[in-house]
């Protein structure tokens, strides 16, 4: 099963495989990567909230450059 979303940067429509191919974190974040796109939760831990982010993949290599876990 997958789940539509829509880049946050440019409003690419995305589909997210339910299981993410790789999977980084941080102290208040975690990051999913899909075949389509990166999902990022955001934890803020005073409010105990969660927002989400998503960004393509086209749009997270041109932020990211040869820092983009799709560029491995």
């Amino acid at each position: 099963m997958s789940t539509k979303y829509f880049c946050d940067d440019c409003g690419k429509e995305m589909i997210l495989n339910k299981i993410p191919d790789h999977v980084d974190n941080g102290t208040d974040w975690v990051a999913f990567m899909h075949d389509q796109g990166i999902e990022t939760i955001i934890h803020d831990r005073i409010r105990g909230e969660s927002t989400y982010d998503h960004q393509c993949k086209s749009c997270h290599i041109k932020e990211e450059g040869g820092e983009s876990y799709y560029n491995d």
